[in-house]
C-alpha cells in the first residue's frame, strides 16, 4: 500500500470513445520489469496506465505485484499504513480482505490488461449513472495542460473499487455489479439536467412542439418528443420521507478526521454512546440536552461528508458518519427507514445552504447557471416530500431571478434562469413573488419568453383549486403568457393547442377546476382591457392583444364538458357595452352564443334566458341580442337568426309555458322583427301567445296576426292556428263522457286522434296508465278544461310534460305519476296546483329536499305515496 506522502499520476481524460488496441502482445513479458512503484515501462495505453499507477491498489493489502530477480522492491521496505477510509459503501460487496492474505500472483500483462478493462468498465458505468462525485471527490491538483492530475493518498475511492474488482480474480464484472460497487446514494449527487427544449425561432416550431402531452391534463395522449421534457430527473425508486426535525438518536465521537474507521467499526468497541434529542433547524443540528458530544450546535456548512455505515456489527448497523474538520460524528437509528430519512434530511439542508450561498455571491453568470442546472437536478431526485423541500428551491430561484429586475439585460439573464430551471418549474408550484417575476418577462419580452419552460407552471395554476381573488400574481402570470403566445406569427394555432393540451385527450377533462380558472382570466383580460373605453367604439391597434382571450372562450366551446361552464360563466353577461360594442370580439361572442343555442342540454341553452343573479342591464344575453336594441355588434340578419335559434331552444325544451311567454311578452316587437324574416321559432310563440292568450288588448293581437301574415311561412302557421282553435271549440263544447280510460297500446297519435273526434267538455277522469304516451301529449291534455283525475301510472311521461299540465290544468284534484321518469324538476312545478289533493310519486326520482319543499308549498294535500323513493 502507498504510503502518506506517494502521489499516485493519474491521466483522467483518456479518449473512451477512440477504439482501445490491446497493445500487450507487442511487449515481452521479460522487458517489463517493475524496479520502482512509480515508475511505468514504455509501450503502455492510457488505461493500461491508469492501472499501473495504481497498481499497489489492485490486490488487497498487497505492498508489489511483481519483484526483481535481483532484489525486492524498494517500496516493499516502506512501512505503509492502510488507507484513509473516505465513505465505505452501503450496498455491493462486503469483502474486507485481513492483512495476513497473500496477494495473488498473476502476470504482469495480464493483471495490467483486466485492471484497464475493469476500469473501463467501471467508468462507463459511472458516467451512464451520472455520478461524477466519485472522481470529483479526490483531492487533485491539476497540472499545466490540464489533462493529468495528482492524487494523494487522503482519498482511496477509486483505489477501493479497484482493489474490489481486483479481489473477484479474473471474473469480469457487469454493469451491476459496477453499480453495486459505488456508494454513494442516488440522491445525493443529482445526474445533470436536461435543460429545456429550445429553438432560436419559435415561429419556426409547429403548434405541437410548443406544448407536448401534459402529464396532468392528458396522460394517456401521445407525448410529442419536442415538446415536452424528456429525460426530465426523477427520484430513485424506493420509499419516500418527510424531512426530519426532531428524533431521538444515539451518539459516539471520534476525535479525529482521516483514520482508520473501518477497523475501528470492525473491533465493536467505542469509547462512549450517548443519547441525544436532536432538532434539525435551518443553520444547524442541536440537542436538546446540549451536553458531552453534543455540548455545541452542529453546523452544516462545517460537514465535509455524510454517509450511510452498512459493513458493520448487526447490532449496530443503522449508522450515519458525519465527518468534520475535526472528528467524526456518528447517529445511530433503531431503523434503516429512520437512517436514512435523516441522512437525506441533512444532505438537502446541507446543500440547500451551498446552493444559496454559492448563487447569491457568484458572479460570473455562466457558473450561476451551471451551478443552478445542479441544484435543480438535486431537487428534482431527492426522495424527500415535504413543502419546505418544494419551497427553498424555489425560493432561490425567485431571489435568483429578481436580482438586477431594473437592469437592460435582466430579461434575457430571466429567459436563461427559466431555461434551466424548467423541470423545477414544471413538478413544482411556483409561488405568489416568482409568478409576477415569470409575467413580467412573459410581458416585456413575449416572442422570446421560453414558453416551452413556462407552460408546466401554466397549467398546474389553472388546474388546481386557485383562488385568484388571493392569488393575482398567479393570473396576470396565466394572462401575459396566453398574450406572449398569440404574439407570435402562428399566435392563433398556438392559443388552440394550449386550450387543447388544458382540456387533454379525454371526453372529460380530469381536473374540475381547469374551465373555470381559464374562463375567469379570459373575462378578467376582456374586462380589463374595455372597462374604461369610450361608449361609442373606436377600433385601434391594441385591440390585436385582447382577441385571444375572446378566441379561448369560443376554443373552450368545442368541448362538452367545458360547454356547461362556460354557460353558467356567461349566464350573467360579465362584458361591459363597449366589449360588446366591438366587431371582432362580438363575431367571437356570436359563436360561443351559437353553441350554447343549439346545445340540447337544459343546463347548457337555459343559460341564454334571465338569471336571477344577473346585472340589472342586461338582464340576458336574449336581451343583448334583441334585434330592435342591440348590446352586441352583429349584423341584422345575424342578430334575428341567432335570437330565434335561442328561441326555438327554449321553446323545444322545458320553457314552453305560460311564465316564459309572459315575461317575453314584452320584447313582441322583437318576435315581430324575427317573424318577418320567416324564422319559425318566432312564429310558433306569435302563435302561442294568440293560443294561449297571452297577449292582451285587441291592438297587439292585431299586431301580432299582421306579423303572422307578413310571410308565406307565417300565413301557413296562422291557418294551422284557426284550425286548432276550431277544434278547440268542438272539443270544449259540452257533450261527450266523463271517464275515459285508453288501452296499452295507445300512444301520442292515439291520444291527439281521440280528442279532435268529439265534444269532451265534460271529460274530468282520464287514465292512461300503462300506455305508450310521453310528455308529447301534454300539448293536448291541457287543452280539456273539465279534467279533476289524471292517472299516468308506469307511462314515460317526464318533466316537461308534468311542468306544462302544471301551468294549464289548475283545477287538477288527483295525480298518479307512479313508475314514470319525473324528477325534482317537474315535481317541483306541482306546488302551482294550489287545488291537489292526492299526489302518488311512487317509484319515482323524488328527493327529500323536494318532497319537504312541496309539503310546505301544498298545504292541503291530503292523502301522498312517497314509497321506494329517498324522501321514504
Amino acid at each position: 500500500m502507498p504510503s502518506d506522502s506517494q502521489e499516485i499520476n493519474v491521466d483522467l481524460n483518456p479518449n473512451e470513445h477512440s477504439a482501445i488496441k490491446n497493445e500487450t502482445n507487442d511487449v515481452k513479458k521479460e522487458d517489463v520489469k517493475y524496479v520502482a512503484s512509480n515508475g511505468a515501462p514504455v509501450g503502455l495505453n492510457a488505461d493500461q496506465r491508469i492501472a499501473f499507477a495504481l497498481r499497489d491498489f489492485l490486490v488487497d493489502g498487497s505492498p508489489s505485484m511483481v519483484l526483481e530477480d535481483d532484489g525486492p522492491s524498494p517500496s516493499s521496505t516502506i512501512d505503509y499504513k492502510l488507507p484513509y477510509i473516505d465513505e465505505i459503501g452501503d450496498t455491493g460487496s462486503d469483502i474486507i480482505q485481513s492483512d495476513g492474505e497473500q496477494p495473488q500472483n498473476h502476470e504482469t500483462d495480464e493483471v495490467l490488461n483486466n485492471a484497464a478493462c475493469r476500469l473501463r468498465r467501471w467508468r462507463a458505468a459511472s458516467r451512464k449513472l451520472r455520478r461524477p462525485r466519485i472522481i470529483n471527490n479526490l483531492n487533485t491538483n491539476s497540472d499545466c495542460n490540464g489533462l493529468v492530475k495528482s492524487f494523494n493518498a487522503g482519498h482511496t475511492d477509486l483505489a477501493d473499487r479497484l482493489r474490489s474488482l481486483a479481489a473477484a480474480s479474473n471474473m469480469s464484472a457487469s454493469a451491476g455489479e459496477l453499480l453495486s460497487l459505488a456508494p454513494p446514494p442516488p440522491a445525493a449527487t443529482a445526474p445533470p439536467s436536461p435543460g429545456c427544449l429550445l429553438t432560436p425561432s419559435l415561429a419556426d416550431q409547429s403548434a405541437a412542439e410548443y406544448f407536448g402531452s401534459s402529464p396532468e391534463c392528458c396522460t394517456d395522449s401521445s407525448v410529442s418528443k419536442s415538446g415536452n421534457l424528456t429525460g426530465t430527473p426523477a427520484p430513485p425508486p424506493g420509499p419516500r420521507y418527510k424531512l426530519a426535525i426532531e428524533g431521538s438518536l444515539r451518539v459516539c465521537c471520534f476525535q479525529h478526521t482521516r483514520t482508520v474507521v473501518d477497523k475501528i467499526l470492525a473491533a465493536k468497541f467505542f469509547r462512549r454512546w450517548e443519547t441525544h434529542v436532536l432538532c434539525m433547524l435551518d443553520d444547524h443540528v442541536i440537542s436538546k440536552t446540549p451536553s458531552g458530544l453534543l455540548e455545541r450546535p452542529l453546523s452544516y456548512s462545517c460537514m465535509q461528508e455524510v454517509y450511510c455505515i452498512s459493513r458493520w456489527d448487526p447490532a449496530r448497523k443503522y449508522c450515519l458518519r458525519i465527518v468534520m474538520p475535526h472528528g467524526s460524528l456518528l447517529l445511530q437509528a433503531n431503523d434503516a427507514y429512520t437512517r436514512d430519512q435523516w441522512y437525506y434530511s441533512i444532505v438537502w439542508r446541507r446543500n440547500m445552504i451551498r446552493y444559496r450561498n454559492f448563487l447569491t455571491k457568484s458572479v460570473r453568470r455562466e457558473v450561476v447557471l451551471k451551478e443552478l442546472k445542479n441544484m435543480v437536478d438535486f431537487a428534482m431526485t431527492t426522495p424527500l416530500q415535504d413543502e419546505s423541500v418544494t419551497r427553498a428551491p424555489l425560493q432561490i430561484l425567485t431571489d435568483l431571478i429578481s436580482e438586477e429586475k431594473e437592469s437592460p439585460g435582466w430579461e434575457e439573464w430571466a429567459e436563461n434562469i427559466s431555461s434551466v430551471a424548467a423541470p423545477l418549474l414544471a413538478e413544482r408550484c411556483v409561488n405568489g413573488e416568482l409568478c409576477a417575476l415569470l409575467a413580467r418577462l412573459c410581458r416585456h419580452r413575449p416572442r422570446s419568453a421560453p414558453l416551452p419552460a413556462l407552460a408546466p407552471p401554466v397549467r398546474r395554476v389553472l388546474t388546481r383549486n386557485v383562488d385568484f381573488g388571493k392569488a393575482p400574481h398567479a393570473r396576470q402570470f396565466v394572462k401575459d403568457y396566453i398574450s406572449a403566445l398569440s404574439a407570435h406569427n402562428s399566435g392563433k394555432s398556438l392559443v388552440r393547442r394550449f386550450v387543447e393540451v388544458t382540456h387533454g385527450s379525454r371526453a372529460a377533462c380530469p381536473h374540475p377546476r381547469a374551465a373555470p380558472n381559464l374562463a375567469s382570466v379570459a373575462l378578467a383580460a376582456i374586462d380589463d382591457h374595455y372597462r374604461e373605453r369610450p361608449t361609442p367604439h373606436v377600433c385601434h391597434d391594441a385591440e390585436q392583444d385582447v382577441l385571444c382571450f375572446a378566441d379561448i372562450l369560443e376554443h373552450m366551446c368545442e368541448y362538452d364538458d367545458w360547454l356547461v361552464v362556460v354557460g353558467g360563466v356567461l349566464q350573467p353577461v360579465p362584458f361591459s357595452v363597449s366589449a360588446m360594442s366591438c366587431p371582432q370580439v362580438a363575431a367571437r361572442l356570436g359563436n360561443v352564443l351559437n353553441r350554447l343555442a343549439h346545445d340540447p342540454r337544459c343546463a347548457v341553452h337555459t343559460c341564454v334566458a334571465h338569471a336571477r343573479a344577473a346585472r340589472p342591464s342586461p338582464p340576458s344575453w336574449l336581451r343583448a341580442t334583441a334585434p330592435t336594441d342591440p348590446l352586441v355588434a352583429l349584423g341584422h340578419e345575424q342578430l334575428c337568426q341567432l335570437w330565434g335559434d335561442m328561441l326555438k331552444t327554449l321553446l323545444s325544451c322545458c320553457s314552453k309555458r305560460k311564465s316564459f311567454l309572459q315575461s317575453m311578452s314584452k320584447h313582441l316587437p322583437d318576435f315581430v322583427i324575427v317573424a318577418l324574416t320567416g324564422h319559425p321559432a318566432a312564429l310558433e310563440i306569435l302563435c302561442l301567445m294568440l293560443e294561449w292568450e297571452v297577449a292582451s288588448g285587441e291592438q297587439t293581437q292585431l299586431e301580432i296576426i299582421a306579423a303572422l301574415q307578413g310571410t308565406e311561412v307565417g300565413k301557413q302557421y296562422y291557418r294551422d292556428l284557426c284550425e286548432r282553435q276550431q277544434t278547440l271549440q268542438r272539443l270544449q263544447a259540452q257533450g261527450g263522457p266523463r271517464r275515459l280510460a285508453l288501452p296499452v297500446r295507445a300512444t301520442d297519435a292515439d291520444v291527439a286522434a281521440l280528442l279532435e273526434a268529439g265534444a269532451l267538455g265534460n271529460l274530468e277522469c282520464l287514465s292512461l296508465a300503462f300506455t305508450s304516451v310521453t310528455s308529447a301529449c301534454a300539448y293536448h291534455l291541457i287543452k280539456l278544461p273539465s279534467l279533476r283525475y289524471l292517472n299516468l301510472w308506469a307511462t314515460k311521461f317526464g318533466d316537461s310534460g308534468v311542468q306544462l299540465i302544471a301551468e294549464h290544468l289548475p283545477r287538477l284534484q288527483v295525480l298518479n305519476l307512479c313508475e314514470t321518469p319525473v324528477s325534482d324538476k317537474g315535481i317541483e312545478a306541482l306546488s302551482g296546483l294550489s287545488s291537489l289533493r292526492r299526489l302518488n310519486l311512487n317509484s319515482t326520482k323524488l328527493s327529500a329536499e323536494a318532497f319537504e319543499l312541496l309539503r310546505k308549498r301544498l298545504p292541503h294535500l291530503q292523502e301522498y305515496d312517497i314509497r321506494y323513493t329517498e324522501a321514504w
